[in-house]
């Protein structure tokens, strides 16, 4: 049955984005992308809109595991990246993706207040009850990535709170609620001067996988695994796919 409603939900998905690039002169792709994709979706965007004169694109951010969510809800979108393969897999297997090709790498590294005012050392802060230290919820990459990197040290995460993305971990240590907090380095880098960054040695890599959930979001992968798209997630700090 549910192989069956979510067959269903791609065909629903389909059928919209193709009836909307039909005869429209102004085609719209959507792109479901994880919140670590926030800075740079703009200049591929720009990128896509430039080479695809009429065509433009909109952007939902947001948890990699709350997007897979959305679309087995009956969502519609055209294109679906996340932040790691497991996620992408759980929506393959759940027939709301298909055929993902991996565009871009990420890191884990700690980031925390200008000044260090927590004294944090390595990744065996986020193991000690108590301290400021805030993480990723599980279910969602940057929290499985921060589970990984904490386990390596034979610890246990012991946040004072779980953030519902890797950007609100961010937000967390720039708007001094919490004192180091487990992000991909390009957060880290967006949050320029108002963060300090401590590298995490054989810190987890993340594997970015985006999938054409239609016919007409064909061309935004393109874009995404081409020679542009690539450059520009290098810019922005990406490793290679």
């Amino acid at each position: 049955m549910r192989k069956r409603l979510a067959a269903a939900a791609v065909g629903a998905v389909m059928a919209a984005s193709l009836a909307g690039c039909g005869s429209d002169d102004s085609p719209t792709i959507r792109v479901l992308a994880a919140a670590s994709l926030v800075d740079v979706l703009k200049p591929l965007v720009a990128a896509y809109e430039q080479a695809n004169p009429g065509a433009s694109v909109q952007v939902d951010t947001g948890a990699s595991s709350a997007l897979v969510q959305k679309l087995e809800s009956g969502a519609t979108g055209d294109v679906l990246v996340t932040a790691d393969e497991a996620t992408m897999t759980k929506a393959v297997d759940a027939g709301v993706a298909r055929d993902p090709k991996v565009v871009a790498t990420n890191r884990l590294v700690i980031v925390v207040p200008n000044g260090n005012p927590g004294k944090v050392a390595d990744v065996r802060f986020f193991a000690v009850p108590g301290n400021r230290a805030v993480v990723c919820a599980r279910e969602v990459p940057c929290g499985a990535a921060a589970e990984k990197a904490i386990a390596a040290v034979g610890g246990t995460p012991q946040p004072i709170s779980r953030a519902t993305d890797v950007r609100a971990a961010l937000g967390s240590v720039t708007s001094g609620e919490a004192d180091a907090a487990l992000v991909y380095a390009t957060d880290a880098a967006s949050a320029g001067d108002r963060v300090e960054t401590i590298a995490i040695p054989d810190a987890p890599v993340n594997r970015y996988p985006a999938s054409a959930l239609t016919d007409a979001g064909a061309s935004f992968v393109a874009l995404l695994a081409g020679p542009d798209g690539q450059r520009i997630f290098r810019e922005a700090g990406f490793g290679p796919a």
